[in-house]
């Protein structure tokens, strides 16, 4: 045991006596440079050399200095600060550190600058901080504030929901960010307005009063809808003129439209207009479908109105006199609605123009003196055989 420390002591001896000893050939400066040249040459070593060459790195050197200077900069660096930091030609340090952020998955090369993960991860407890003070949070926003593209920042947020940042997205927006609280509430607020509805109402307006965050209120709203939690319907999507109709409403306008139509025997597209129908046309094909209502110039109507007006035609044509339409059908049908009805078969059917009467204004019935009025009289009772159809001025 003693000999194999004397051993041990005597060649630290002579280590010590080597390390002291001068050199007895050096190689000077010119040999060193012309050797390194000639290993660059042969490509059996890989140097990079300084922007003002007095020194030259490997590429392990490089990179281990990138990483120094990413982590002294709080995980964020330009590679043009590299460039001016490390004293070396910016393409160097581009080539270094793409291979870097392919092999390292902690690193990121984003528009020139290196990200380390810690340093997104910082990102992600700030813009948690943010999100909990507002209780929403805009991508578009934070892209000012980090100087990062849009893509780029979602996707790394949306990698982070659930464990660095408290919240949840939209599926149907995923710029936006939304904490669980603030979703509750919105939802809350939605139901408690919508349920104290009672007429149809624009939903744009709804959004402008109570400042609603226009995306969720959408899909909040349609959501409440489907599982039954507000009875009604949203008519025109999501669109600045969409309107809320409540059930309530909608069964109440119905019955009062077919109580009218069962009384009166028509309809007219103004009325259902002013009763909050958007399109009252397309609302009256759907709903009356197969009913055999007729469509007029401003109205519809049943075919039994169509026929009353026919068979008074029919017994003035059979007795040679002349008979006036419109006390035969409502007093509210416009004289377009009135042509109409004459113009029509039995049953609503299109029919030729009759030939042996004439279809005078009622401004010439009022004015008997007037010649058309004279002659078209004339010729509809005193001749009623003649088979003549005479056309009047409107």
């Amino acid at each position: 045991m003693e000999s194999d420390w004397e051993d041990i002591r005597r060649l630290a001896a002579d280590l010590q006596r080597v390390q002291l000893t001068d050199t007895a050939q050096r190689l000077s400066e010119r040999c060193v440079v012309e050797l390194v040249g000639r290993l660059l040459k042969e490509q059996r070593l890989m140097l990079i050399h300084s922007r003002d060459g007095k020194d030259i790195l490997t590429l392990d050197q490089l990179e281990r200095e990138i990483i120094d200077e990413v982590h002294a900069h709080g995980g964020r660096a330009n590679l043009s600060d590299l460039q001016q930091l490390l004293n070396v030609d910016v393409c160097h340090v581009e080539a270094r550190a793409v291979d870097m952020c392919r092999s390292d998955k902690e690193l990121t090369l984003i528009l020139g600058q290196i990200l380390h993960s810690s340093y997104l991860d910082r990102m992600g407890e700030d813009v948690n901080d943010r999100l909990r003070e507002a209780g929403f949070v805009n991508v578009s926003e934070l892209c000012k504030v980090y100087d990062l593209p849009t893509d780029f920042l979602t996707e790394v947020l949306r990698e982070r929901l659930g464990s660095l940042v408290s919240g949840r997205g939209d599926a149907l927006d995923l710029g936006v960010i939304y904490t669980d609280a603030f979703v509750s509430r919105h939802r809350a607020r939605i139901r408690g307005l919508f349920t104290a509805i009672t007429r149809p109402t624009s939903v744009h307006n709804l959004i402008n009063q109570f400042g609603f965050q226009e995306r969720l209120f959408y899909t909040m709203l349609e959501e409440l809808v489907k599982a039954g939690r507000l009875k009604g319907s949203l008519v025109g999507g999501r669109r600045e003129h969409s309107v809320f109709v409540p059930q309530l409403y909608a069964r109440t306008q119905n019955q009062w439209v077919d109580n009218f139509l069962s009384l009166n025997g028509f309809l007219e597209l103004e009325a259902l207009s002013r009763l909050g129908i958007p399109d009252p046309d397309g609302w009256v094909r759907r709903r009356y479908e197969g009913t055999g209502l007729v469509r007029l110039a401003t109205a519809y109507v049943r075919p039994s109105l169509i026929d009353a007006v026919h068979a008074a035609l029919d017994e003035a044509m059979a007795t040679g006199t002349w008979v006036d339409v419109q006390p035969l059908l409502p007093s509210s049908l416009s004289p377009r609605t009135l042509r109409g009805c004459c113009g029509r078969g039995r049953g609503g059917g299109r029919a030729a123009p009759p030939t042996r009467c004439c279809v005078a204004a009622s401004s010439l019935r009022r004015t008997s003196s007037h010649p058309a009025w004279s002659s078209s009289r004339r010729a509809s009772v005193h001749t009623p055989r003649r088979r003549r159809c005479e056309s009047l001025p409107w």
